[in-house]
């Protein structure tokens, strides 16, 4: 098995930082979960693990991707896999906008801080996680955390995301919940926006979306 470089996994439950609904949680093979709500130390955790060398698997329960149909009768129609919560009923569509403002606010606010020497891949492709060695990687994921997997509390949901993840990143794509023709990426648009990427062909690609069914039942270390 090749061996792969030193990696460190985060989720985010999206809402708004101002009314305490943010929340996130890291992970990594050797690290039981940690986290709370402050999306600044979020920013300053993921700068920390990037300019260390790690690469970084982040995942934010908001839709990454939507479909756009060649029908007009289908559009606004859910995703396949998101069953009763698609993306345009009410709650998914509130998600949606709060989720691509943070997406792009945290990937420039890590870009502006990264080391400006420091090569880093940014990728959304399932091929390229596990990173292997000699490259480092920030991937970006989708959380589905709903159902009998939510509780009532944001940094458990983000937990239960990361926990989900983890135990499923060396195959993630036989573990992807949600598939889309013809996506449009809202991730990409967000990683032309910020300067991680200059490849307009990935806003064509869908997310890998990581969906538990159980919530996770250990504890959170909190990260003040």
């Amino acid at each position: 098995m090749p061996r792969t470089r030193r990696r460190t996994i985060y989720a985010c439950d999206c809402g708004s930082p101002r009314r305490g609904n943010f929340a996130w949680t890291v992970v990594s093979p050797d690290r039981a979960p940690g986290g709370g709500d402050d999306i600044n130390r979020l920013v300053e955790c993921l700068v920390r693990d990037l300019n260390a060398g790690h690469s970084v698997a982040l995942g934010f329960e908001s839709p990454l991707f939507v479909p756009v149909p060649d029908a007009a009768n289908d559009i606004g129609r859910g995703r396949l896999g998101e069953g009763s919560r698609p993306f345009s009923a009410g709650a998914g569509c509130g998600a949606l906008v709060v989720g691509l403002l943070e997406v792009a606010w945290v990937l420039r606010a890590i870009r502006r801080q990264l080391d400006q020497e420091r090569s880093v891949h940014f990728s959304t492709s399932p091929a390229d996680w596990p990173p292997p060695e000699d490259q480092q990687t920030l991937f970006l994921w989708e959380a589905f955390v709903s159902g009998d997997a939510h509780s009532d509390e944001h940094v458990r949901d983000a937990a239960t995301a990361a926990m989900e993840f983890l135990a499923h990143e060396e195959a993630l794509p036989n573990a992807n919940a949600v598939t889309a023709e013809h996506p449009l990426s809202l991730v990409h648009a967000a990683a032309l926006w910020s300067g991680w990427s200059e490849d307009t062909e990935g806003l064509h690609t869908p997310a890998v979306v990581i969906k538990p069914q159980a919530p996770y039942p250990g504890d959170i270390l909190h990260l003040a």
